[in-house]
């Protein structure tokens, strides 16, 4: 079968935003008036959890539980999350992103040669959407055929839901496509879904040992700055283009 798509995560794969998502969500815990400190352990820790609103629920279960007694808390947890999501917005005004390492090269590679991209996301759609139109500058809805965020199914990453749901969307069945994840709870996700997976690790999972996965690079590497081997078989490249991407669904 060919090679008909790349589906791209999103913070940590499309760029490094997981930090900046951290600094607001501690930002937005200020304006609350909560004591709450997420350090890059704790955070660390949550970036297993797929979602904002879900990050914030299972904090409180381990570090506040008496606040599970509250009848509004689902209402409580919704303000907060938007919140932050504003402060997230401010932020990308005020600091900007960047892309990581060759993913703007190999999009461009992949509308070269006819290959479809979507995006699958655990992120709301107005963050994503901020995170592209605000910080990285560009309309993802102009690049992306479709695009899979945490608002799409009732279950967030781990779960393959996700992965589903993107691949109804584009009449594609799993074994047509590879993902790009950086995170244990994307790579399971995509797997259970089908997928043969590329893992660039991103700030918060450089340290984390990958049972899983086709390749373990660095980042997708540059012609000019090659990306480092973790591994699996680079069939000797040392930037993921096409011609890569097409071994590797063959393998």
């Amino acid at each position: 079968m060919l090679l008909s798509a790349v589906l791209f995560d999103v913070d940590g794969t499309i760029a490094e935003s997981e930090e900046l998502h951290r600094i607001s969500f501690n930002e937005s815990f200020k304006e609350y008036g909560l004591s709450w400190y997420w350090d890059e352990a704790i955070y660390k820790e949550l970036t297993f959890i797929g979602g904002g609103k879900e990050r914030i629920k299972y904090y409180i279960e381990r570090a506040c539980p008496e606040m599970l007694k509250h009848k509004n808390l689902t209402d409580y947890i919704q303000a907060l999350h938007k919140v932050k999501s504003q402060i997230y917005k401010d932020n990308l005004l005020e600091k900007g992103t960047v892309f990581r390492p060759g993913i703007e090269r190999l999009l461009d590679d992949l509308k070269i040669n006819d290959i479809r991209v979507a995006l699958v996301s655990s992120t709301s759609k107005e963050n994503l959407n901020n995170l592209f139109k605000i910080g990285l500058k560009v309309a993802p809805e102009e690049i992306f055929e479709v695009i899979g965020h945490g608002e799409c199914t009732p279950n967030k990453k781990p779960s393959p839901e996700i992965y589903f749901w993107v691949l109804d969307k584009m009449k594609l069945p799993p074994e047509a496509c590879i993902a790009i994840e950086d995170a244990p709870k994307g790579v399971d996700s995509a797997i259970d879904a089908g997928l043969k997976v590329i893992i660039t690790p991103s700030k918060y999972t450089s340290d984390e040992d990958f049972k899983k996965g086709n390749l373990i690079i660095s980042d997708l590497g540059e012609p000019d700055k090659e990306f480092k081997l973790i591994g699996g078989e680079t069939f000797n490249h040392s930037f993921v283009n096409v011609d890569l991407l097409k071994k590797i669904h063959n393998s």
